[in-house]
């Protein structure tokens, strides 16, 4: 029992120390230093997307204190404080840290992977192997040459290039590279590399260099005495200078130096911080390449003035800090004080709003007038007006004027019962809003056929102002719409003759096996005249004509059902259409020996639309099904021709599959059968199909395509339910 009360007591701790994610930052230098703080904002910036993980921020504070005791002395402490505890990773700031943590590795960091920033001339620093392979990071690499470069651009006739260094760790890794790279441009101008710096006499020192000199800050933080030099020591020497500073550390810009191809501490801090989260991820530390971030063009637009240097000079893309302000940031708090009065000028401005107000309602007026009758009405050949909610004509187009004879000062704020009386009985005796009406009237002396449309306008606080009134002349369309009726009719007459030549054909061999029965029974009526016959005799032989002649007329009545047009669109089955259509043709079909399958799935289909036409399509594909079968057989004379219909529902349509196994359709050929004039027949003349999509999609609002098969060819009609 005893037991289990210390588990649960200590259980938390356990979940605390499990979810507890550290990772250590150690800078080389101390808190408050420029560089320093610059890669603490960077880093933190890339922790803020991570609360779970925990910072540990140490500075080593190397550049004030650099004695031999004091290093052993913060190696024990650091034993102390860091060889119990595990790190995630161990992020380390410029080159005194990097040392440190490498001696140190196993013995205080307990060989947690390392992330450096800030480190220069990596390669020449001698790591072990085993370290090595648990290190990545960002190399810091000052641009000597493009300083230089942009130095002598900036400056012209350049005479020397003083550059100011130090001996401190630090500035001693890049010294050579100084060195080598300043030997570049020893025959364009005179360089002066001085690590030796008294700061108390810097700046006379500057001053005393020729005309036409520059100089290019590295690094200065202890001078030749040993003393470190603070920032406030620094900003003094950039602007008392004689002449142009240059730098390469961002932290020095807006202190008074012009500026340089700079490098950023706080870019370095971000990528190094973003490298160490790859680490945590599970990320292998060999597919982390060590990087070298590029260096950027930074100038200050205040020094830049002060020595007079046009920023064209600048290379392209370069950053120019405190460029002048707008006139609103300038005069900011004159504006907010404007503001502050605005209640002294309320009065005055009530009386100009008003003025304003008038003075916009009459422009607008007078420019919607304009629009209106110079780019709008006066080219519309239709009759164009709109009227007050009190019937008054407000405005017109031309086209009234010349079909009234009147010119439009005549007609402007009349009445529309005295100007236009037909048009105005055709809607003010209606209570309900008509917005569209087709009808015959007569404007002038002229009569025609009008299509009128109005709509009712708002005024600006959405209360109706009037109506506007669009009456056009459709007498030509009318016409042409009619003819186009009158030749879709004859086309549809002439498919349908065409099938009807087909259908008499059925109907003549459907009536031969009637008439040769009546004949037989003739004669057999003959035979028994000759003989003694019965009352009996006599009444079953006119039973047995009887009954042949009903077949002949249910055979001519069908075929008359179909032949006579759908008056108009009514609800069908098309089980029922089908069936009455199959019956009809039932003879020819069966003389070609095509079976013909009907598979309606025990479902009653009713769709809207004409009767007759509907089955003139069906008979129309059939027909087209059975020349395809006929052509194929003359090749294979055993074909079990077959022609299937298939009827099923398909979301809002139904959907009626005619499949046949005839010789098929081309692909290419797919979309075109149903255009007029196109047919693959010898003796065709395109019409059947092209009837068929007409009466299909302009007259039943529905669809016809021809489908890819296999085998034969498939014909898929769809009707809206």
């Amino acid at each position: 029992m005893l037991y289990k009360l210390i588990l649960l007591l200590l259980f938390p701790v356990f979940i605390f120390a499990n979810s507890q994610k550290d990772i250590l930052l150690l800078h080389s230098y101390n808190i408050g230093l420029k560089w320093t703080d610059n890669i603490t904002k960077g880093v933190k910036g890339v922790f803020e997307n991570h609360p779970k993980y925990e910072l540990t921020i140490e500075c080593m504070d190397s550049k004030k204190t650099t004695s031999k005791k004091y290093f052993e002395t913060l190696t024990k402490l650091y034993e102390e404080k860091f060889s119990s505890r595990h790190y995630e990773v161990i992020l380390v700031a410029d080159n005194y840290a990097l040392n440190f943590v490498i001696n140190n590795h196993e013995k205080i960091f307990n060989n947690s992977p390392i992330v450096f920033c800030g480190v220069e001339n990596f390669e020449d620093i001698k790591i072990p192997k085993k370290i090595k392979e648990k290190m990545t990071g960002i190399i810091e690499y000052k641009q000597i040459t493009k300083n230089i470069q942009v130095v002598s651009k900036i400056i012209p006739n350049l005479d020397t290039l003083y550059i100011i260094s130090d001996d401190t760790l630090s500035s001693l890794a890049i010294k050579n590279q100084i060195i080598q790279e300043s030997k570049k441009f020893a025959d364009r101008f005179n360089i002066v590399y001085d690590n030796k710096i008294d700061i108390k006499t810097i700046v006379n020192k500057v001053n005393k260099l020729p005309d036409n000199s520059a100089v290019l800050f590295t690094s200065l933080y202890r001078d030749i005495k040993g003393k470190y030099v603070t920032y406030n020591k620094l900003r003094e020497l950039f602007n008392k200078s004689k002449y142009p500073v240059f730098a390469i550390n961002k932290i020095h810009l807006g202190e008074g130096i012009i500026g340089g191809v700079v490098v950023d501490p706080e870019e370095q801090g971000r990528l190094a911080a973003q490298k160490a989260f790859e680490l945590v991820k599970g990320k292998e530390i060999q597919n982390i390449p060590i990087d070298i971030p590029s260096s950027k063009y930074y100038f200050d637009y205040n020094i830049l003035e002060k020595f007079n240097i046009d920023s064209s000079s600048l290379p392209e893309n370069s950053n120019i800090i405190n460029i002048p302000k707008t006139f609103f940031e300038k005069h900011r708090k004159i504006i907010d004080n404007t503001f502050l009065l605005m209640p002294i000028f309320v009065f005055l401005i009530m009386g100009l709003i008003v003025n304003i107000i008038k003075k916009i309602k009459l422009e607008n007026r007078l420019l919607e007038q304009s629009k209106l009758d110079k780019v709008l009405l006066n080219n519309i050949q239709s009759i164009v007006y709109w009227e007050s909610t009190d019937s008054k004509l407000l405005g017109c187009n031309d086209a009234l004027c010349t079909f009234l004879d009147f010119k439009k000062n005549e007609i402007i704020e009349k009445e529309i019962g005295y100007i236009l009386p037909e048009v105005n009985d055709l809607f003010y005796k209606n209570e309900d809003f008509i917005e569209e009406l087709e009808t015959q009237i007569k404007l002038g002396t002229k009569e025609f056929d009008a299509l009128i449309r109005r709509k009712k306008y708002f005024n600006k606080d959405n209360i109706e102002a009037g109506v506007v009134t669009i009456i056009s002349d459709v007498t030509k369309i009318k016409k042409l719409e009619n003819q186009r009726k009158k030749n879709e009719q004859f086309l549809i007459h002439r498919s349908k003759l065409s099938e009807m030549g087909e259908m008499i054909t059925s109907i003549a061999h459907q009536w031969k096996t009637p008439l040769i029965e009546i004949s037989t029974i003739a004669q057999e009526l003959l035979y028994k005249r000759k003989k003694i016959s019965t009352i009996e005799d006599t009444k079953q032989t006119v039973d047995d004509i009887m009954t042949q002649v009903r077949y002949m007329t249910e055979t001519i009545d069908d075929f008359r059902d179909f032949v006579k047009p759908s008056a108009k669109k009514s609800k069908f089955e098309i089980n029922a259409a089908i069936f009455e259509l199959l019956k009809v043709v039932e003879h020819n079909i069966k003389y070609n020996y095509i079976d013909v399958n009907l598979n309606f799935n025990n479902k009653s289909f009713k769709v809207y639309g004409y009767p007759n036409e509907f089955k003139q399509c069906i008979l129309s594909v059939i027909n087209n099904s059975r020349d395809s079968i006929l052509k194929r057989k003359k090749v294979e004379e055993d074909l079990e021709a077959v022609i299937n219909i298939d009827v099923v529902d398909e979301d809002n349509y139904t959907c009626i599959y005619i499949k046949d196994n005839g010789i098929g359709i081309k692909e290419k050929n797919l979309e075109r059968i149903f255009e007029p004039f196109f047919t693959s027949k010898k003796e065709g003349d395109g019409f059947g199909l092209y009837m068929v999509k007409l009466i299909i999609e302009d007259k039943m609002d529905g669809k016809i395509e021809a489908l890819k098969s296999q085998e034969g060819a498939k014909i898929k009609i769809s009707i809206n339910k």
